[in-house]
């Protein structure tokens, strides 16, 4: 294990903010959520960058469950597919074909979709078995971000659900700015902190997915590491497709209570989201350029 300052002030003076077990493991192993000064959350002490692959070895993982016919593979694949053209049309808005660069992307779904929609893609993922993802022959696999030529740069660079797994994130953004082109797009997707079901699930929300959930970002926080690492964000959303997804995971059982308590959770976040926009979403996406 390892003891961190906070990444957006760099302030090592926090406060604790709430105790979380494993969602995924039978032992007791806690682990402590820290809040700085800046209002920022992350997870403090946390296992070090070697230690941290064993937490993701469990089946019950969300992103190893998506070929499984069950409940949550089949709500899965089917907000998937809407999610996709969304992400897409998102991009298009400013881009209609180029060099795209996905970091942390798991099974390929979005890079595999890119390609066929006539974009050069290059996935990164370092958890992830490559030789096993899905998608097209047209996806370039890199296990880390030093394997791509200083010389290559992207139009997009992408994180969908990625920012909050990353350990360095100072070496992160030092490469993001490297590969970047002067006018490219840099999309991140993180789980909102200010969501509504927050507040209802409490340490059993499954955003907080210690340990593997390094940090928990809300708009004012994202906004203040973009401004640190010369990003300024142009453009914001609410992402309503996650909000689902979020609730069932946060459930400790399917009995007909949290059935029925999912469902008025389902809708208050909702409304709740379309009053306050991405502030108050279940997740959030911003789009960046170079400050």
């Amino acid at each position: 294990m390892e003891s961190i300052g906070c990444i957006v002030c760099g302030n090592r003076k926090t406060t604790p903010y709430i105790e979380v077990l494993d969602r995924l493991s039978q032992n007791s192993e806690t682990f402590q959520l820290v809040k700085c000064d800046c209002n920022f959350v992350f997870l403090n002490p946390r296992p070090t960058a070697d230690e941290i692959s064993t937490y993701y070895n469990s089946t019950d993982y969300d992103p190893h469950n998506v070929k499984k016919n069950d409940k949550w593979g089949r709500l899965y694949k089917c907000i998937q597919k809407a999610t996709l053209r969304w992400k897409f049309s998102k991009i298009a808005s400013f881009y209609s074909n180029g060099k795209l660069l996905d970091i942390g992307g798991g099974s390929g779904e979005f890079t595999s979709f890119m390609a066929l929609k006539g974009w050069d893609v290059v996935l990164q993922d370092n958890i992830s078995n490559l030789d096993g993802i899905n998608g097209s022959k047209d996806v370039r696999k890199v296990e880390n971000l030093q394997m791509i030529k200083s010389a290559e740069h992207f139009n997009v660079i992408t994180l969908w659900h990625s920012l909050e797994h990353i350990h360095n994130i100072e070496e992160l953004f030092s490469n993001l700015n490297r590969m970047l082109t002067i006018d490219g797009i840099l999309l991140i997707a993180v789980p909102n902190l200010r969501a509504p079901e927050n507040t209802f699930y409490g340490t059993n929300w499954a955003p907080f997915d210690a340990p593997r959930h390094l940090y928990h970002f809300q708009l004012e926080t994202l906004d203040n590491l973009m401004k640190k690492s010369n990003f300024k964000i142009v453009r914001k959303y609410s992402l309503f497709q996650d909000t689902p997804y979020n609730i069932l995971l946060s459930m400790a059982n399917l009995t007909p209570f949290q059935f029925i308590k999912g469902i008025f959770v389902l809708c208050y976040s909702i409304i709740v989201t379309l009053l306050n926009g991405p502030d108050q979403s279940s997740s959030l996406l911003v789009i960046c350029k170079k400050a």
